[in-house]
């Protein structure tokens, strides 16, 4: 029989709950994709990628031609499908 008057009595013991190794690895932090392209900046606005830049001149172009006037940044959102402040920032850039 152990010797009880030898151990110190403290506090009960709380068992800890013992974690075998897993064979599967914990995941490791994805790091955010770093996108390259080619993106036109402006002091007014936000950097726009040259496609939609692109896109915004040829709408804004036939429209000049069709009404003799310079497209609004509300008319260039709605025939892009964008918001009005990525159609202002366009707009502003060509």
């Amino acid at each position: 029989m152990p010797d009880e008057a030898s151990a110190p009595e403290s506090a009960p013991t709380v068992p800890v709950p013992v974690t075998a190794a897993s064979p599967v690895e914990e995941p490791k932090p994805i790091p955010a994709p770093t996108v390259i392209s080619k993106t036109a900046h402006s002091a007014s606005g936000p950097a726009l990628p040259a496609a939609l830049l692109n896109a915004a001149r040829r709408i804004a172009d036939t429209h000049r031609a069709e009404h003799e006037a310079p497209i609004t940044a509300t008319q260039l959102g709605i025939r892009m499908g964008v918001a009005l402040p990525v159609a202002t920032a366009a707009l502003a850039q060509l």
